[in-house]
């Protein structure tokens, strides 16, 4: 067999094994077993509720925002605390709202 009908047969020889590849990884079974894969890692992808949090504010990248946001919070927090009768009796928002009639 010459040079090139040898490379030629090995090319087939590689496109058959890919395509082979490809018909695996199709069909139910194979998608049930690739999710089950990707389950199998640990990511921050299957992290929930706090641990997604924390996650996430751990993150170099949203410190920025995790410092303003409690900022925020704490901000809020505090003008929430000192709001006091006198000043729910003068806000017209508060009597519009929320004050019992």
């Amino acid at each position: 067999m010459s040079e090139e009908a040898a490379k030629f047969t090995e090319s087939l020889k590689q496109q058959v094994e890919e395509s082979r590849k490809k018909w695996a990884s199709r069909g139910k079974e194979a998608r049930l077993a690739a999710q089950q894969a990707r389950l199998a890692k640990s990511s921050w992808r299957n992290l929930s509720g706090m641990n997604l949090m924390v996650h996430e504010i751990r993150h170099v990248g949203n410190r920025p925002f995790a410092w303003g946001f409690l900022t925020v919070f704490l901000g809020s927090l505090y003008l929430q605390s000192t709001f006091t009768d006198e000043d729910r009796a003068a806000s017209e928002y508060y009597q519009t709202y929320h004050a019992k009639k």
